[in-house]
């Protein structure tokens, strides 16, 4: 499965699972039967109505099958009916929400990868690229990605803190990268498989470094000193 690596607005580099071209095409197909079922149930309707209606009507009762993905895009999260079934979701190439201008643009595109080349283009321009983007992503500046991330936050180094928070350790910013992501990995590992000797040991090593002495027990001490260190870190 190819992978993209994002930076988020805290700097925190999350790799998504890029969505294939199957992913694509299913979701594709229940977004096209939405269509078909909606216009085969306006025309019925159409039909019953006596006389015959004027054009610009007409139009209108279609006008939702035009802007159908653009419209479930903007407000759904870069999701359309068949993007959710298949759990996949258009996202900028930072690592955001796509804004507005974004999901216009691949709108306006998939008249050339979707429509006018049947599909064609789109799946010859998908298999051709490194983050499997149609021409309307490559414009845009968008993927689309499986919803959820390869990497999630809580994998990472990455603790919010509001503003108010008071830091217990200051002397944390004499930690190293290093050091921090080592206090993650035990903390997530520890999660996964509880394993309170190693907690210890990292608090230990961790109170050695920085000559602390704590109360606090070795689990919270080390998400302590994890909310500190982002808490000083982001605001240097």
């Amino acid at each position: 499965m190819q992978t993209i690596r994002v930076q988020t607005s805290q700097n925190i580099e999350v790799e998504y699972q890029l969505a294939g071209i199957g992913d694509r095409l299913v979701a594709y197909l229940v977004d096209l039967a939405i269509y078909f079922a909606y216009s085969f149930i306006a025309g019925i309707i159409i039909s019953s109505v006596p006389g015959r209606l004027p054009g610009w009507i007409v139009f209108l009762v279609y006008l939702p099958v035009l802007f159908y993905s653009l419209v479930c895009e903007i407000f759904f999260n870069g999701q359309t009916v068949g993007k959710k079934v298949m759990a996949i979701q258009v996202i900028s190439l930072d690592g955001g929400q796509a804004s507005f201008g974004q999901y216009l643009t691949r709108w306006l595109f998939s008249i050339v990868d979707i429509v006018m080349g049947w599909g064609v283009v789109a799946v010859v321009m998908i298999s051709l690229s490194e983050k499997n983007q149609r021409l309307g992503d490559k414009v845009a500046g968008t993927t689309v990605v499986r919803t959820r991330p390869k990497t999630r936050l809580h994998d990472t180094i990455f603790v919010d803190t509001a503003d108010i928070y008071q830091p217990l350790y200051p002397g944390v910013v004499t930690l190293t990268e290093r050091d921090i992501s080592l206090v993650q990995e035990v903390l997530n590992r520890n999660r996964k498989m509880p394993n309170y000797g190693l907690i210890i040991k990292t608090a230990d090593k961790i109170k050695n470094v920085l000559g602390l002495q704590s109360n606090h027990e070795p689990e919270d001490f080390l998400r302590t000193v994890l909310k500190d260190y982002n808490h000083i870190t982001a605001r240097m």
